[in-house]
């Protein structure tokens, strides 16, 4: 009888444990972000990327850098470039039409249109860090929220 209450708790802890070390997957999307907070004049010469529709920009900031899309005449979307993978640093993807972000290191892409969502084949779950953007007409402003 002993040796049974015994074996039933080496589950009970066993089980516990599994529990635990599935919990730590979730920190897995916690990609490092650094201090982004700034404001730039999206239609000047500074940045041409983004001075017309669906084009890009990358902008000093964040952990590994900052990528800004115009994705209408008054939206904008800011990215950081980690990778949630493997926190290397995110480059625009070729032929995708400046939407999709690519790890150079792990192959993830994210479809930039969709909120940083993974794209079928990725080596991630988890969707890019998206910065706060507000565009008064003259100056797009990105923060940290």
């Amino acid at each position: 009888m002993a040796t049974m209450a015994w074996s039933r708790r080496i589950v009970w802890v066993l089980a516990a444990l599994v529990l635990l070390a599935s919990c730590g997957k979730e920190n897995r999307c916690r990609v490092p972000i650094g201090d982004a907070a700034c404001s730039i004049d999206p239609n000047s010469a500074l940045y041409p990327g983004i001075n017309n529709c669906d084009g890009f920009e990358y902008i000093v900031g964040g952990y590994n850098g900052v990528v800004v899309i115009r994705t209408g005449f008054n939206t904008f979307a800011a990215y950081e470039r980690t990778c949630p993978q493997d926190s290397a640093r995110l480059v625009m993807a070729e032929g995708y039409g400046n939407i999709v972000l690519e790890c150079p290191a792990c192959g993830s892409k994210f479809n930039t249109f969709d909120d940083g969502a993974p794209l079928e084949g990725s080596r991630t779950y988890c969707y890019l860090y998206k910065y706060g953007t507000y565009y008064d007409g003259q100056l797009l402003y990105i923060s940290n929220y």
